[in-house]
């Protein structure tokens, strides 16, 4: 009794842990259908410490040359300054904490808030005091570093080392990058104690490459990442590169969307647009189709007609062209003299013509055994196949095992087609329309029959045309133990099944006999027939004494 119960507690428990995968991992699926933070569920140690690494490594390593309007100075800031006179004097100074220059024998020098080209005319203007027309070159021979702290929705909260040449992203690189719940396109840079607050849009960064959505840090900066809002977001699907939802920031235009969707397809149907647009009352939604023809090869206009602004809850559905393909084509391989990609038009290539294109079959080609599968019957999916694979054997009803037994061994996209009929008439009916990507295969010419299963002496014997089955059983070596001779069967080499002994075939090459084992009575048979005849006859024992009671 125990062992039974320990059993039936290990299957429950197997059962609770497959069934948590199975939830996480469709959660999964559909959380990362979000553009968020980070991919769910990513514990990958090594490669985040390698990015943490690469970050550190880059710190204050130069994109291009800095940009002498846009870099702000601060303390710890090196210039060179050399006055060209009878002598040359050169002087290496400092930013002080305060944000004052000391430049020897001409003075302080105030610098706090200025970029660099203004910091150039102050220092020249102040210079120029002293000395009287004299050659004053300046240089910023060193940028400084300083703290930057970065809370919120990140692996780790942290106060970590910047230059004035770092971005927010690699600021959060250090701090062990985002967690999966974070906003991309909602972080904020907090400067000069509150005063100011700037956006970051990562997600405009590493799709689009605005490098103006990723800015540079300044000393003191507080970058907090906030987590996304998953009830605001605007979504695109159909025919894009990229169909996913993103979180919505006002300002997102149509034009953006799309190209967050990695742009618009050669296939795309432009004509009629859809947006969906929820009504005041919010369960509701408002329809309308733009056209957007004129976008082709124009997205990188700032006048498009038809860029329109979006609001949160927005869907955007392209369709695709009608009977669109760019590319339809069949592959034929084995005995061919042309084997390989052919590519045909919608409706007008048989069987025949690409045997044709092909060269034909080969000396060694098995026509006979030739197939053809149909990629399109094969990706469709069959429900009640799903649902029993799903079931118990022995839970199935009658019919269910049936249509299991029957569907399972069936060889999904084989078309039923005699390429010995084509070859011989091309009007035939089974001279086919190849569709997109259908495949043929034509196999090497099997000289042999394959006798199998329980004979004496199993394997390959020379086709014989003259020959029965019982013929090809004998030449190996006969019936073995147990045979089960009146369910020996013939199988063709596209997999159709004969009964042996109804002779309503005919052997050919690569033709396979198999001779089945007699069937068995199992123990468990023997012990279940028992049992329910031993309950049949108690219950009729009590019935019989009970109307002897009576």
């Amino acid at each position: 009794m125990r062992r039974i119960l320990f059993s039936l507690s290990f299957v429950a428990l197997l059962f609770i842990i497959f069934s948590t995968q199975a939830f996480s991992q469709k959660k999964s699926t559909i959380d990362n259908y979000f553009i968020s933070g980070s991919k769910q569920n990513m514990y990958d140690t090594l490669a985040l410490k390698q990015a943490q690494d690469l970050a550190k490594e880059t710190t204050g390593i130069f994109e291009k040359e800095i940009e002498p309007e846009s870099y702000i100075l601060g303390p710890n800031d090196e210039f060179l300054i050399s006055i060209s006179g009878v002598k040359t004097q050169i002087f290496q100074c400092i930013v002080s904490p305060e944000g004052k220059l000391l430049i020897p024998e001409v003075g302080i020098v105030e610098l706090k808030g200025k970029n660099l080209a203004e910091a150039y005319d102050i220092i020249k203007q102040k210079i120029s005091r002293v000395y009287k027309s004299l050659e004053v070159s300046i240089l910023l021979n060193k940028i400084r570093e300083f703290k930057v702290s970065i809370s919120g929705s990140v692996i780790k909260s942290n106060v970590v080392t910047a230059t004035a040449v770092d971005r927010v992203s690699e600021i959060i690189e250090r701090c062990g990058g985002l967690k999966n719940d974070a906003s991309l396109r909602k972080i904020q840079i907090i400067r000069n104690e509150g005063k100011e607050v700037l956006s970051v849009d990562l997600l405009r960064f590493y799709i689009l490459g605005q490098k103006e959505s990723n800015p540079t840090v300044l000393g003191g900066d507080h970058i907090f990442v906030p987590k996304v809002n998953n009830e605001e977001f605007i979504e695109i699907s159909g025919d894009v590169p990229s169909f996913r939802k993103f979180e919505y920031v006002k300002g997102d235009s149509l034009l953006t969307l799309i190209k967050f969707a990695g742009g618009l397809k050669s296939s795309s149907f432009l004509d009629s647009v859809e947006l969906a647009r929820f009504q005041d009352n919010y369960s509701t939604t408002k329809r309308t189709f733009l056209n957007l023809t004129n976008w082709v090869d124009n997205l990188n206009s700032t006048s498009l007609s038809g860029n329109i602004p979006l609001e949160p809850g927005d869907r955007v559905y392209i369709r695709q062209l009608p009977d669109w393909s760019n590319s339809r084509k069949v592959v034929i391989a084995g005995e061919v003299k042309y084997p390989g990609v052919y590519a045909i038009n919608k409706d007008d290539s048989k069987i025949s013509d690409i045997l044709t294109r092909a060269g034909g079959f080969t000396d060694e080609a098995s026509v006979e055994a030739t197939v053809l599968v149909r990629q399109k019957e094969m990706e469709k999916v069959d429900r009640e196949m799903e649902r029993l694979s799903r079931t118990p054997y022995s839970e199935m009803s009658k019919n269910e095992r049936r249509y299991f037994q029957s569907r399972i061994a069936e060889q999904k996209g084989l078309m039923a087609v005699d390429f010995k009929r084509i070859m011989q008439n091309p009007s035939a009916d089974d001279n086919i329309m190849l569709f997109d990507e259908d495949s043929l295969f034509v196999p090497h010419e099997k000289n042999y029959v394959n006798v199998q299963g329980r004979v004496n002496n199993p394997g390959m014997i020379i086709h014989n045309p003259a020959l029965t089955y019982l013929d090809y059983i004998n030449l190996a070596g006969g019936f073995g133990f147990r045979a089960d001779q009146n369910e020996t069967l013939i199988v063709k080499s596209k997999g159709e099944q004969f009964l042996a002994k109804d002779m309503n075939y005919k052997i050919e090459t690569g033709d396979n006999i198999l001779v089945p084992p007699e069937s068995e009575v199992t123990f468990f048979e023997v012990f279940t027939t028992t049992l329910t005849i031993v309950a049949q006859i108690v219950t009729i024992l009590g019935v019989v004494l009970a109307l002897r009671k009576m």
